[in-house]
């Protein structure tokens, strides 16, 4: 193979370029609760643990989990070290990409999607999270090459391949699966069209996927069965609607706008061009929704059947998605599309890319880049601003309050993880989401009255959670919990710390009184923003119990924020 010698100085600066924005500000990381769950799975001992932890407690596919082990045990376990994993790979997807696109496509179309690739903001926001979604786009894309040929042209090497990746896919992402099913069906009835003669092999690959799916297919149905049936669900905090699919491409392009994390409460254009003013609506908005329309639209008409096949099998699994999210099946945010994030970027590509006016493809390309890296550089999640973790923060904040290895720390919100960050003091793995998430939380049938068939069936209609929240005393089954298990074993002069972090799910004071006022959480029907209050609610109204637990068996001596004002700490000390 011929390699066109500035064509690859300019991938190979490209690459660079892409790899130098995913690294800007990595040392100054600090991981987030679900980052430090990966860690903490990734630090089992052994690969049986880590499949164990992921099978009978996790939603997510174990495969990425396994290669952050062995990543740990060769480079350690330093923040910034952790996140090159993810670099790599989101860097690894530009020459990969290059390569893929010029062969499904053309050397200009392959110029074109590596540019909307490095500028990535989307990619390069993922691609500094110690979590598995910089490894999709790569897999999906590699996924939809491997496809493509075997749809068309049949050969055996393509469609184990093409096995390969998909198994890699649906053990790496939990909605990997609904992916391939969509695949399988564009594919199907691509052949069924215009290609009848590979119809037994194009089966036969899908089959043996499927059979090497089984073995997760057990653990994975088993836990979104449970999704549904606690107090308070998934589904209140990642609350859906159709104005998704509005916003979808705009994210694709620059999520300056969007949540990334949890869905925002409406995505109602309006709203929106309230909130962006007429002048960030048109470039935040419009100009990357006209793109995209228009780079989708223009292969489409020309009948590129690759366009058509990757489109295709990547709207259909979107819909899929949009479709389990509206059942309450598995919840969507826009990282869960992230795995044809660059096939669609891909076909994109292959549409502008026919503009023939050379000054407005480059101004496209231009204002993409530029506008890209300014929601990169300025948007509230922007990498630059990263550091957010509040158990790095907590911790800072338990080292001033001078916490020893003696003193017990609780903190509600995964606690447990805060030994990366703070190895002192006997930290206690009590959780508020076994008030509020687990299906067999212990506490749940004695803190909100329960009769036993309520509990057993989980019938929210008896929790009576107005009359809970509305009581200002804990409940004294609650109160015997902690007495019991926590409080009768501190010594005199022992210390206790109660973390409290208000960027999560806590109600500020002098916002929780008109909340409680404005909402009746026992109502039927509650809406999406309802639902949500009621978690927020619920959680606030734990902590303050523990703090009115703390402060009547224990005596209060000082209250501790951390640097960004979103962590306090409640200190306490046993005097008799």
């Amino acid at each position: 193979m011929k390699f066109d010698k500035k064509l690859l100085i300019f991938i190979t600066l490209l690459t660079l370029a892409a790899l130098g924005l995913r690294l800007i500000n990595i040392s100054n990381a600090a991981l987030w609760i679900d980052e430090l769950y990966c860690y903490d799975i990734a630090l089992k001992p052994t690969i049986t643990e880590i499949l164990k932890t992921v099978f009978l407690t996790d939603l997510h596919a174990p495969l990425f989990f396994i290669i952050l082990h062995f990543w740990i045990k060769l480079l350690g376990s330093t923040d910034w070290v952790l996140i090159l994993l993810p670099v790599i790979f989101s860097t690894l997807s530009v020459p990969v990409g290059y390569f893929i696109c010029k062969k499904l496509f053309d050397t200009k179309t392959a110029v074109i999607f590596s540019l909307l690739n490095t500028f990535s903001a989307l990619e390069i926001y993922y691609a500094q999270e110690l979590k598995f979604y910089s490894m999709l786009p790569l897999l999906g894309l590699l996924s939809f090459y491997f496809f493509s040929k075997i749809t068309q042209n049949f050969s055996i090497k393509d469609t184990l391949l093409l096995l390969l990746t998909n198994t890699l896919i649906i053990y790496t992402f939990n909605a990997g699966i609904f992916f391939i099913i969509a695949e399988f069906a564009v594919g199907l009835t691509f052949i069924l069209l215009k290609k009848k003669e590979n119809l037994k092999n194009y089966l036969y690959s899908f089959i043996f996927t499927g059979i090497l799916y089984i073995p997760y297919f057990y653990f994975q149905i088993k836990t979104i069965q449970g999704l549904n049936k606690s107090i308070c669900t998934l589904f209140d905090m990642f609350h859906f609607d159709l104005g998704f699919v509005f916003t979808l491409i705009q994210n694709f392009f620059t999520p300056a706008i969007t949540n990334l994390s949890n869905n925002p409460v409406n995505y109602n254009p309006i709203e929106m061009l309230k909130t962006t003013g007429a002048l960030g609506f048109v470039f935040y908005i419009i100009f990357f929704c006209a793109i995209a329309f228009y780079g989708i639209y223009k292969p489409i008409k020309d009948k590129n059947h690759n366009a058509i096949l990757i489109f295709s099998a990547s709207f259909l699994f979107i819909l899929i998605l949009i479709f389990l999210a509206i059942l309450h099946i598995i919840p969507l945010v826009t990282r869960y599309t992230l795995l044809v994030h660059l096939a669609i970027l891909a076909v994109i590509a292959c549409g502008i890319v026919q503009i023939n006016n050379k000054k407005i493809l480059y101004t496209i390309m231009s204002l993409t880049a530029l506008i890209s890296l300014f929601s990169y550089a300025f948007y509230k999640d922007s990498p630059l601003k990263r550091n957010s973790s509040f158990h790095y923060y907590s911790a800072q904040a338990l080292q001033k309050a001078g916490a020893s290895d003696s003193d017990m720390i609780i903190m509600p919100y995964f606690g447990r993880f805060l030994y990366k960050y703070f190895d002192k003091g006997q930290l206690i793995d009590y959780r508020s989401e076994e008030l509020l998430l687990l299906n067999d939380a212990f506490l749940m049938k004695e803190t909100f009255k329960l009769t036993q068939e309520e509990y057993q069936n989980k019938d929210k209609s008896g929790l009576k959670l107005q009359k809970y929240i509305e009581n200002p005393n804990p409940p004294e089954e609650l109160e015997r919990y902690f007495q019991k298990n926590y409080l009768s074993k501190l010594r005199k002069g022992q210390k206790l710390y109660l973390v409290e972090n208000y960027s999560i799910y806590i109600i500020p004071d002098e916002l929780y009184i008109p909340m409680l006022k404005g909402i009746n959480i026992d109502k039927p029907n509650l809406s999406e923003l309802e639902k949500n209050a009621r978690y927020a609610l619920l959680y606030t109204k734990i902590l303050k119990n523990l703090e009115l637990i703390f402060s009547k068996n224990l005596t209060p001596v000082k209250i501790y924020h951390s640097q960004n004002q979103d962590v306090k700490i409640f200190e306490f000390i046993k005097e008799n």
